[in-house]
């Protein structure tokens, strides 16, 4: 791990249709933001070099659902849903593009899935004419057994 938790990268744009253009190098980390939240930031230098106030190159924040792509073990990539526009982190090696994933990972993650339970227990859920009922919690027993029905 780099100091601070910061990784040296090399940060590639490319416009909507474009060609890739690298943006120059810089140290990416992700880091709550106010009023962003959770953000991948990039700043201009190592978390030693500027201390607490580190000037911040690029923020983007981190939404649930956004797609983050690991490309190989060293680059990490995403296009902004808005524009189309694409951006990519190149890192020096694997390990520290899989800190930076695994500190994305738990931001990115939908409510819908980590809360199944709940959201289908909000569900009108209508048992099937004949279907047996599922036993125990085996839950792909249960939605072989039901089928969603409409309000």
């Amino acid at each position: 791990m780099a100091s601070g938790g910061a990784y040296p990268v090399q940060l590639l744009h490319r416009a909507s249709g474009g060609e890739w253009r690298n943006l120059g190098a810089a140290y990416a980390a992700v880091t709550f933001l106010r009023p962003q939240g959770q953000s991948l930031v990039l700043y201009a230098g190592p978390a030693d070099a500027g201390g607490p106030h580190q000037r911040i190159v690029f923020a983007y924040p981190i939404l649930p659902g956004d797609a983050f792509e690991r490309l190989d073990g060293a680059t990490l990539s995403w296009a902004e849903p808005e524009s189309g526009d694409e951006f990519a982190l190149c890192f020096l090696d694997d390990a520290a593009c899989a800190a930076v994933c695994g500190a994305i990972a738990p931001a990115v993650r939908s409510p819908a899935v980590d809360d199944i339970a709940e959201t289908l227990a909000g569900l009108r859920v209508a048992r099937e004419e004949g279907a047996p009922a599922p036993s125990g919690g085996d839950i792909a027993a249960r939605l072989a057994a039901l089928s969603i029905g409409r309000p």
